[in-house]
């Protein structure tokens, strides 16, 4: 690993090379993330008050690492974690996805393997974010107000990839953690006494998911990945009741503090997200320990690592997008201009007329903006969207009204069909 006291020459790195932003809450995390990182130096932007480190990770194609870029957000929360990525995003233009990589409460199952999140683990959301502390509240009954989209897909894909390898007794990602602990040893995994509930976990059941999914070597049980819906809220939980009736009633394998914040900033500013965390405490005010923080940590950074040397390089798969970067601004700003546009329910009429596969796949928001560009950028990867669009438009507003005929005239001197 290079480290900037390595190279008497650590130039700052262009900006629009870095593709991934990884925001950690913890000075912790930070550091656990550090530990793979290869070519670190620092990173200021003029008018941005954070500090940034870059550094490469390795990804699917040898010749062409992935160029990130870390941050460490002043405070936990959703509200510290939404501000420092859009600070991010700013200062970092050629951004694609924010990562968000620390630690999170479990929600253990004693008794269920299946189910069984235990400290050291590490959750993934593929199955998204649940933002518990965003709700509707009728007659005492609360409900969730709207879902939390926008996931990377890319990142969904290479996970998948890894899930693919393990089965096949691969998990290339063990041996990233076991080295980091080795190198650093602050890192290391805690004894399983450390553990309050290490005495309901059956060893002898330790195998029984596959080759090294829940595996144990020596008597050690091994960490296991787990996939599913993160809860995430302002809420900082040491309640074991209200942990298991979330899990109960949101299907959460896991809670923390900060996702809800990512995924807002990256709808906001039309970019994707994914979340990583390793487990360091069962949200339970009885059996709180701060001793498992630091793997925890690790493991997290070391799925990650893992996770990305899998993916393709953002950029290298780049098909022609449906508009440049200002024919794009230009379509959205007009199409913000129709009354039926600014209107929720109006618009939602627009999407209606639109084809299943594309009305589907456009993400869901109630702010006009938002939502526009989720539907502009749906149709611009979809082959027929623009007409489809078009089609949309003109059934709603008619094809002879001037309302239409400008907008029509926008979208097709403003798109670049993708090939």
């Amino acid at each position: 690993m290079i480290r900037p006291s390595d190279s008497p020459v650590n130039p700052r790195r262009d900006d629009s090379d870095i593709h991934i932003g990884i925001v950690t809450a913890l000075p912790v995390e930070y550091a656990a993330l550090e530990a793979f990182l290869d070519a670190v130096s620092d990173q200021t932007v003029r008018q941005d008050p954070h500090y940034y480190r870059s550094g490469s990770l390795p990804s699917k194609d040898p010749a062409r690492p992935h160029h990130v870029v870390v941050a460490l957000q002043t405070q936990d929360g959703t509200r510290g974690a939404a501000s420092i990525c859009t600070d991010m995003v700013r200062s970092f233009p050629g951004l694609r996805v924010l990562i968000m990589c620390g630690i999170a409460g479990g929600i253990p199952r004693p008794g269920d393997l299946q189910r069984d999140v235990r400290l050291g683990d590490v959750v993934v959301a593929t199955g998204g974010i649940v933002d518990y502390g965003h709700v509707r509240r009728v007659e005492g009954v609360d409900s969730l107000r709207r879902p939390v989209s926008g996931i990377s897909a890319a990142l969904v894909r290479a996970d998948r990839e890894l899930q693919v390898m393990a089965l096949g007794g691969n998990e290339p990602w063990h041996a990233h953690l076991e080295a980091a602990a080795i190198r650093h040893d602050r890192f290391r995994r805690p004894p399983a006494q450390a553990d309050p509930l290490h005495k309901a976990w059956p060893v002898a059941q330790a195998s029984a998911d596959g080759p090294g999914l829940a595996g144990a070597r020596d008597g050690v049980r091994r960490p296991r990945i787990w996939r599913g819906a993160l809860g995430s809220s302002d809420i900082l939980l040491r309640d074991a009741a209200f942990r298991d009736r979330l899990a109960s009633e949101h299907n959460v394998i896991a809670v923390e503090m900060e996702g809800a914040g990512i995924a807002a900033a990256a709808e906001t500013h039309d970019r994707h997200w994914f979340e990583v965390r390793g487990i360091s405490d069962y949200c339970d005010n009885r059996t709180k320990t701060d001793a498992w923080h630091d793997y925890a940590a690790l493991t997290a950074s070391a799925y990650i690592s893992s996770l990305l040397a899998v993916c393709p390089p953002f950029g290298s798969h780049v098909v022609a997008t449906a508009t440049t970067a200002n024919g794009f601004q230009a379509i959205v700003d007009a199409l913000l201009t129709l009354p039926i546009i600014m209107d929720d329910y109006q618009r939602r009429a627009v999407l209606a007329q639109l084809p299943g596969e594309i009305r589907a796949a456009v993400p869901d928001s109630v702010t006009a903006r938002i939502h526009v560009v989720g539907l502009v950028r749906t149709c611009e990867r979809i082959p027929g969207g623009r007409d489809a669009l078009l089609e949309a438009l003109k059934l709603t507003l008619g094809s002879t009204t001037a309302d239409y005929e400008r907008i029509e005239t926008v979208i097709r001197q403003n798109w670049l069909e993708a090939s």
